[in-house]
């Protein structure tokens, strides 16, 4: 039977991590610390100690996830990022990220849809939302389909909006070409493209032109 080697443990009143072999470290909860204590040296069956450790980290790490969402919505990514940091092992982690999307707590699709019509009326661009929501773990596909979901002529005001409040911002300058040059690059730092910035900037100069 393979033999680990406890190299170090680190505990205080809510539990101890485990370091096991130099290379993974374990998190016990209180409770399963005081059912089963380890100390460094000692060795161990970590498959065996893992398989222990799993239905104990389970309920704790189910009860964080669901307390995430409660506060606000979440990608599958983001809580699989904050469960790895307590750190609960790769199983219980996926063991509750399948419960979550079982009992529906979690939806990728509808996060990604939230996420990017709420982006859209912040008035930023398809490319500025596509990448906010690939820093949220969404994938690529999910997150096309976000955005081909959003409603073009929302899009295209968002877009004039956003240049009606640059241009207050650019316009003050003397060199009014300059001004256009600065215009334009805001509005590609938003994530709007090329022609969608031009044919709102276009918009929104005629809106100011027809104000009284």
């Amino acid at each position: 039977m393979k033999e680990d080697i406890v190299t170090s443990v680190t505990a205080d009143k809510r539990g101890a991590k485990v370091l096991v072999n130099e290379d993974e470290t374990l998190w016990i909860n209180r409770d399963a610390w005081m059912e089963r204590e380890l100390t460094p040296g000692e060795s161990i069956n970590l498959e065996e100690t893992k398989q222990w450790l799993l239905p104990r980290q389970y309920s704790e790490a189910l009860n964080a996830a669901i307390s995430m969402l409660a506060t606000q919505a979440r990608s599958t990514a983001e809580i699989r990022k904050k469960l790895k940091q307590k750190p609960y092992m790769d199983e219980t982690i996926e063991m509750v990220l399948y419960k979550l999307e079982k009992e529906k707590l979690t939806d990728d699709d509808a996060y990604a849809r939230t996420m990017a019509a709420a982006l859209s009326r912040r008035h930023m661009g398809r490319q500025r939302i596509q990448q906010a929501l690939w820093q949220k773990g969404i994938n690529r596909e999910a997150a096309e389909r976000a955005i081909s979901e959003l409603d073009e002529d929302e899009l295209d005001e968002a877009a004039v909006e956003a240049a009606q409040k640059l241009l207050k911002r650019y316009l003050r300058e003397e060199d009014s070409r300059k001004a256009m040059n600065k215009l334009m690059m805001a509005m590609a730092r938003r994530g709007y493209e090329f022609d969608t910035a031009k044919s709102a900037v276009e918009e929104a100069l005629r809106r100011e032109e027809e104000e009284p």
